[in-house]
């Protein structure tokens, strides 16, 4: 690699540039699916749990029917009464008549045998009916026992519904291979615990945490469970996972690719601006800036311009780049250096003359800026008070409380501050409430449309009315015809510049301009006197009607 940067270095550049948007592909692919799938999760506890209540809904309908026709007997009109409700249950193993000590007398089809009591009875939502979890002695399955009691005598009926009947045996999810549905008894225990596929009952953990669900029934003391593992919504979505590491990569080779030949190939453009500001190609011209009213020169803004071998390459092809690079601290630095170079002698000699610089967001993000500023300007012939900084708005102010600190320390230097592009940057008026500036720009697009639109022209007006109710200067840009001149003079306009006086001239051409306007045995007072004629075009004098 040319330069400073070794091998290593783009080694592991292209290294993190290949891993970057792999990691983020995964990153968002679990989020996502870590998200459907436990709304999925939810969904399901919730459909099991309605199956559970269902079924057990019929069972309690049948008994509370079966007792509302007779009351509890062995005889046999009964149990063929018993027979006929079990067949219309559907879930229940066996109906039994029970006497008053809870024993079975007999059963619809003669099977109730000893049950061993789990839970405590709890009341279900119908009168008169209660629900235990018990397990049946002969086999030690678990099971309900839905239990309704006569109010008078004791005894009653009970059907038993095996635990396996509770809940549905087949299940489907659309995210997940795999999961665990459980069915609970507040102080009972484990009624029934099902894998969707017996073969997973154990899935080796992944990056993915288990996702896991509770559903609570409001009739019935149950409680259902679903867990879905990791593993099982990696197994289910392992293509997606594929896929997003083959397009992470792929992403990620052409990043790379990308910055190799940014790199490798002289450079790239990044390092061209970094060369240029290590061999001072980066200058600043002059632009300047006219009292309209009386025609004075008051001072130039320094606008960056790029001068190489093969000629002066205009800002916008390299300021954007240079901002998004970090490449503008030292190219502003630079920038300000050579004009106290360059202008020195002269704003020694006027001392009335302002100098301004154009700042970017990331000035304002910390202090840096005051003290460069200090340490390039103390002890120069160009004073503090001459200095003026514009907030450019191509990007956003990260932090308004600290962009004001920085402001205010610049002001405290005795600097003035100038909000630019006032109406078209990203904080707009606001920034004029917040920032504490002295001196707001008004664009050239606004300027433009003076004589062409009127919408725009009311702009203008309500820009110069805002700039005098809130005591700030108001400097106009972009000025390029005697007719705006005019209008902007009429509207109390003073301060203004553009191609109409002249454009951004390098330092020997505004030397020469400013000798013209103010030569060099010109003294203060005479520069103080409001008797000089006004001026318009690059050294040229014409008086303004």
């Amino acid at each position: 690699m040319q330069g400073v940067t070794s091998w290593r270095q783009a080694l592991g550049v292209g290294f993190a540039l290949i891993a970057a948007p792999v990691l983020t592909l995964n990153v968002l692919l679990a989020a996502n699916l870590i998200t459907a799938a436990q709304t999925e999760t939810d969904g399901l506890s919730n459909d099991v749990l309605s199956i559970v209540e269902h079924r057990l809904d019929s069972i309690v309908e049948t008994l509370v029917d079966v007792a509302a026709r007779a009351a509890p007997s062995c005889e046999p009109a009964r149990i063929e009464a018993l027979k006929d409700a079990a067949f219309h249950a559907g879930w229940a193993a066996d109906i039994a008549v029970i006497g008053p000590d809870d024993a079975p007398e007999c059963s619809a089809f003669g099977t109730a045998g000893p049950l061993r009591r789990l839970s405590p009875e709890h009341d279900a939502f119908a009168p008169d009916v209660t629900v235990s979890a018990v397990e049946i002695a002969a086999s030690r399955a678990p099971a309900l026992a839905v239990t309704w009691r006569a109010s008078i005598g004791g005894g009653g009926y009970r059907a038993v519904v095996s635990a396996d009947k509770l809940a549905p045996s087949v299940m489907r999810s659309i995210v997940s291979a795999n999961f665990l549905m459980r069915v609970s008894v507040p102080n009972g225990g484990l009624l029934l615990e099902r894998f969707r596929d017996p073969n997973g009952v154990r899935s080796p953990s992944t990056f993915i945490r288990s996702l896991s669900s509770t559903a609570i029934s409001e009739r019935y003391p149950l409680t259902v469970d679903i867990i879905t593992p990791g593993a099982a919504l990696v197994a289910a979505n392992r293509g997606l996972f594929v896929y997003a590491n083959i397009g992470g990569v792929l992403v990620g080779l052409l990043f790379a690719l990308i910055y190799a030949m940014i790199t490798f190939r002289g450079g790239g453009p990044v390092r061209e601006i970094a060369d240029g500001i290590r061999r001072g190609e980066f200058e600043p011209y002059y632009q300047p800036v006219i009292d309209i009213v009386s025609g004075k020169l008051i001072g130039c803004e320094a606008l960056v311009r790029w001068r190489r071998r093969d000629g002066v390459i205009p800002p916008g092809r390299f300021i954007p780049l240079a901002e998004a690079s970090g490449e503008i601290y030292p190219m502003t630095l630079a920038v300000m250096t050579k004009a106290r170079d360059d202008l020195g002698a002269l704003y020694g000699r006027l001392p009335h003359l302002e100098l301004g610089f154009n700042l970017v967001a990331g000035h304002f993000d910390n202090l840096d800026i005051v003290d460069d500023v200090q340490r390039i300007f103390d002890g120069s012939p160009i004073r503090m008070s001459q200095l003026m900084f514009e907030v450019t708005e191509r990007q956003p102010l990260q932090n308004i409380a600290r962009a004001r600190v920085v402001i205010s320390r610049l002001q405290q230097l005795g600097a003035r501050v100038a909000l630019d592009d006032v109406g078209t940057g990203h904080g707009g008026l606001s920034y004029l409430l917040k920032l504490g500036v002295d001196v707001m720009k008004m664009d050239k697009m606004f300027v433009d449309a003076i004589g062409t639109e009127r919408y725009s022209v009311a702009i203008v007006d309500s820009l110069v009315k805002l700039a005098a109710d809130m005591r700030l200067e108001l400097i106009a840009e972009g000025v390029e015809t005697f007719e705006q001149l005019q209008y902007l003079r009429q509207k109390g306009v003073r301060v203004a510049q553009g191609y109409v006086f002249a454009p951004p001239l390098p330092a020997a051409s505004f030397l020469q301009l400013a000798d013209a306007m103010h030569p060099a045995h010109e003294t203060r007072a005479a520069v103080d006197a409001d008797d000089a004629a006004p001026y318009v075009g690059p050294l040229r004098m014409a008086k303004i009607g």
